[in-house]
């Protein structure tokens, strides 16, 4: 038997995506605050496109949404993708 771990695409595909809660709501200059698994705060300033600004338009405070934040030049950080659907199992 083998005791290699096999990854789906599916795995890979959702690798760089985190559960994130919603702390202050994205507004019209595509800025919102977030909270990591961690406690951490974390302002995004940005959207990596109009669909992922589009998934995040409805989101109030206190929802969880499962995106993949790129970190900036400056401060803040990049929405660059939000994962559809609930929390994966644990």
């Amino acid at each position: 038997m083998s005791t290699t771990m096999r990854t789906t695409d599916a795995d890979a595909a959702e690798a760089g995506a985190e559960p994130h809660t919603i702390v202050d709501p994205l507004d019209g200059t595509g800025r919102m605050t977030v909270e990591t698994a961690d406690g951490e705060e974390r302002t995004v300033v940005g959207c990596l496109d109009g669909i992922v600004a589009e998934r995040l338009s409805d989101r109030a405070p206190g929802a969880t949404v499962r995106m993949e934040l790129s970190p900036t030049d400056g401060d803040g950080y990049v929405a660059a993708r939000v994962l559809p659907g609930g929390l994966p199992p644990l």
